[in-house]
């Protein structure tokens, strides 16, 4: 992607999610990457992989299955599926963006860092590409999720993300994005969008709830936080707002305030017991 300031149309793109390759949401990604690009690859996990981060499949093979051309299916992660189209598909002409999603409900603040849509973004930000994770906050059931906020202003935002990404300097970070698209409520429209960054407390401890009928069988969730986000900054407030949360992403794992602190200290000493003080 030139680094001229402009969104130029794309030469390819790939598509990719954690519901599956049969979500609705996929289709809803797939049209806006035909929207932008001439060629659009779509490698999704074949059946759904929520909840699965940035892991990767590193003990056992991973299997393809071809729905058409250049539209397959993987049996593993979300970043199984980037790796393996960057490696093998597309390891002559890698995509100019990857777009992860569109996620059925909303990727923020503490339950981020679990998501298979931000992963498979993750992944690509780790291989030096541009991404974008796309997700759809709902109201109710699952199976009643409205895709429209996403369909309507999806193309919209992921192209001024990538002008800002087309300003960066040849050779510099490209960029990650999460974007999170407030619920439908057509009463209300969507107000604009709002740069974010993830709040504490959305999810505070871990819940263990037994199957019935299984002893040793547990579904896992999170309790919420009985404090509401007040942040005006936080996603949670950007969406509660109704404008569409965009929030940039890095690989980076390293807190830097606490690495500028300790690297600045002298008195650090290590004694023959191995302890530090």
């Amino acid at each position: 992607m030139p680094g001229d300031g402009r969104s130029p149309r794309l030469s390819r793109v790939l598509v990719t999610n954690d519901d599956g390759i049969d979500a609705p949401g996929l289709a809803v990604a797939e049209a806006i990457a035909a929207a932008i690009a001439d060629e659009v690859w779509v490698v999704a996990p074949a059946r759904d992989q929520s909840g699965r981060g940035q892991a990767i499949t590193v003990r056992t093979p991973v299997d393809v299955i071809t729905h058409g051309p250049r539209r397959h299916a993987v049996t593993g992660t979300p970043a199984d599926c980037v790796l393996l189209a960057l490696a093998h598909w597309l390891a002559d002409a890698p995509p100019d963006l990857v777009i992860a999603g569109v996620n059925r409900g909303a990727n923020i603040s503490d339950t981020i860092v679990y998501s298979g849509t931000v992963g498979a973004a993750l992944a690509a930000e780790h291989a030096g590409l541009c991404a974008v994770a796309l997700s759809q906050a709902f109201r109710g059931p699952p199976e009643t999720a409205d895709f429209s906020p996403a369909i309507d202003y999806g193309q919209c935002v992921v192209t001024q993300l990538l002008t800002q990404a087309a300003r960066e300097p040849a050779g510099r970070y490209r960029g990650a994005w999460s974007v999170n698209f407030p619920a439908a409520r057509h009463e209300t429209p969507i107000q604009g969008i709002g740069w974010a960054r993830g709040a504490r407390g959305t999810a505070v401890r871990p819940r263990a709830e037994r199957v019935p009928g299984h002893e040793e069988r547990f579904q896992l969730a999170f309790a919420r936080g009985a404090t509401p986000v007040v942040d005006p900054q936080s996603d949670v407030a950007v969406l509660r707002a109704r404008r569409i949360s965009v929030m940039p992403l890095t690989n980076e794992r390293c807190d830097l305030t606490v690495f500028e602190s300790a690297t600045n200290r002298r008195d650090w000493h290590l004694d023959k017991t191995g302890s530090a003080r």
